[in-house]
C-alpha cells in the first residue's frame, strides 16, 4: 500500500511491531496474542510525557495524529478483567515525514569528477546534492550500467542538501546517473549527474613539464605555481621517509613524528603551500587563511594555486568553496 506522507520506523526487539497504512492512515501493529481480551498501548515522548495511552480491541493503533519525532512505545495484552497481563519493554519509535525527493541541478552539464595521474594515491571528490525532502534515511547512488561509484561518506546537512565524498580512483570514465531514494517513495533519477574524466595528459604536457626547472637565486614568493611544484619534487627529505613534508621545513625527523623548522618566513610559507596542495580539506582551508593574512609580500605560487582552485570550485565542498572565495578576495586586494 502506498504511504503518501509520514512513515513509521521501529527498532525491532522482543516484541515484534510492523507498520502499514490504508488510504493514507498510518498505524502501528503487532502480533496478536491468543486469548487476549484486548490490548493496551502506551506511547511517550523522550521526555517521559505519555501522548497515547489506550485500551483497544485490535492489535494495531492509528498514529495519524503523532507529529514527526522520536518516541517510545510498549503494549500489553489484557486479561479477562481488562487489566494489562504483562508489558513489553519500551521500544524506540520514529515518526518521520517521507516525501518524494527532489533534486535541483544548476545546469545541464554534469559535475566533473577528475582522476589523479598518480596510481598510488586515492582520488576523492566532493559532490553536493541540492534539492528538497532529504532525510537521514535517504539513500544515494551514483551508477553507470549497474556499476556504482564508491561513496565513502554521506552527510545530510539539511532537508535541502546532501554532501558526498566519492572515490574515483579506480572508476571507469564517463557519465554516472544519480539515484536518490526516500523510504517508501519512488526513486528520483537524474541522468548524467556526474562525469568521471581521465587526467588530461599528452606529449605537450610532458615537454612543458620538462622545461620547468627550479629557479636559482629567486625568492620563493616570486616563484610561479609550476616552479614551486618543481621545487617540491626535488626537495624530498631522503633521511625522513615517513613524511612527505618538504625537507626545507624539517628540523628533526623521528619514527612517529617530525619537528618543523619555521625559523624563517620562507620556511613557513613553503610549508603552507604544501598544505595548499594537500588532499586534506582542513589543511587547505588553514592555508587559504594563512596566505590571505600574510599577504604582504604576496606569495605568488599560493595566489596562482588559489585562483586555480576557484576555477575548479565545483569539486570543492561548499564550506571550503565559501572559505576559498572569502580568503582569495582578501588575497587579491592585498598590496605589496
Amino acid at each position: 500500500m502506498k504511504l503518501n506522507l509520514k512513515r513509521v520506523f521501529i527498532i525491532f526487539g522482543l516484541l515484534s511491531f510492523s507498520i502499514g497504512a490504508q488510504d493514507g492512515t498510518k498505524l502501528i501493529a503487532w502480533k496478536p496474542i491468543p486469548d487476549a481480551s484486548g490490548y493496551q498501548i502506551q506511547i511517550k515522548e523522550k521526555t517521559g510525557k505519555i501522548v497515547i495511552d489506550k485500551k483497544i480491541d485490535t492489535p494495531y493503533q492509528s498514529i495519524e495524529d503523532l507529529p514527526s519525532g522520536v518516541y517510545l512505545v510498549r503494549t500489553a495484552p489484557l486479561n479477562l478483567f481488562k487489566k494489562p497481563a504483562v508489558w513489553s519493554a519500551w521500544k524506540d519509535l520514529e515518526v518521520i515525514l517521507s516525501e518524494p525527493p527532489k533534486v535541483v541541478t544548476e545546469e545541464e552539464k554534469p559535475i566533473i569528477l577528475p582522476k589523479s595521474e598518480s596510481k598510488t594515491e586515492k582520488t576523492i571528490a566532493n559532490v553536493t546534492i541540492e534539492g528538497e525532502h532529504f532525510l537521514d534515511a535517504t539513500k544515494v547512488d551514483l551508477t553507470k550500467k549497474n556499476v556504482a561509484l564508491p561513496i565513502l561518506s554521506k552527510e545530510v546537512k539539511s532537508s535541502e542538501r546532501i554532501d558526498l565524498k566519492v572515490d574515483t580512483t579506480d572508476a571507469k570514465s564517463g557519465p554516472y546517473d544519480l539515484t536518490v531514494t526516500n523510504p517508501y517513495q519512488k526513486p528520483k533519477v537524474v541522468t548524467n549527474f556526474v562525469k568521471v574524466e581521465e587526467p588530461k595528459h599528452s606529449e605537450d604536457d610532458d615537454s612543458k613539464k620538462s622545461k620547468i626547472s627550479v629557479p636559482k637565486g629567486k625568492p620563493f614568493r616570486d616563484y610561479s605555481y609550476e616552479e614551486m611544484l618543481a621545487f617540491l619534487e626535488t626537495d624530498v627529505a631522503v633521511n625522513c621517509k615517513n613524511t612527505k613534508v618538504p625537507a626545507l621545513t624539517l628540523s628533526e625527523c623521528h619514527k612517529t613524528y617530525v619537528i618543523l623548522n619555521f625559523t624563517s618566513e620562507d620556511n613557513q610559507s613553503v610549508f603552507e603551500f604544501y598544505k595548499l596542495i594537500n588532499e586534506n580539506e582542513s589543511d587547505r582551508i588553514s592555508a587559504y587563511q594563512y596566505f590571505a593574512k600574510n599577504c604582504s609580500p604576496k606569495f605568488r605560487p599560493a595566489f596562482e594555486r588559489m585562483e586555480l582552485q576557484l576555477k575548479n570550485q565545483r569539486n570543492l565542498d561548499p564550506e571550503e568553496k565559501q572559505t576559498l572565495t572569502q580568503e582569495l578576495a582578501k588575497f587579491r586586494n592585498c598590496t605589496r
